[in-house]
């Protein structure tokens, strides 16, 4: 089956094939590269990017909430909007590890395990 899509396919680029989907009502859509999903209008308008500052890279363009959420009764959104930059390599690691219980909780040998 699929050697015989593709075999059919093959003949059409991607918005003419489309298109003849569409009008004969077979709902379809264009697979985006990454590339074109964040520079997508649409991607945009519904706030599906968000920009950090991140501590090296600078600027960094990162996917944002994929849900949205209102207080009930009301038309106030309550979606989180303020995001952080990715952490830096083990700079949440002690932390982690100390939740984990892998690293003992006083500091100064926490500090002392992550200097081995």
């Amino acid at each position: 089956m699929i050697a015989a899509v593709e075999r059919v396919f093959s003949g059409y680029g991607a918005t003419e094939l489309l298109q003849k989907l569409n009008d004969a009502g077979i709902p379809a859509g264009k697979v985006r590269s990454l590339d074109e999903v964040y520079a997508w209008e649409q991607v945009a308008s519904q706030g599906l990017v968000v920009d950090v500052i991140h501590p090296l890279l600078g600027k960094v363009s990162l996917p944002g909430p994929p849900l949205r959420f209102f207080a009930p009764g009301d038309a106030a959104e309550t979606t989180l909007t303020a995001h952080d930059a990715p952490p830096l390599l083990n700079e949440d690691g002690p932390a982690i590890r100390q939740w984990l219980g892998l690293v003992p909780v006083d500091t100064a040998a926490a500090a002392a395990s992550e200097a081995n």
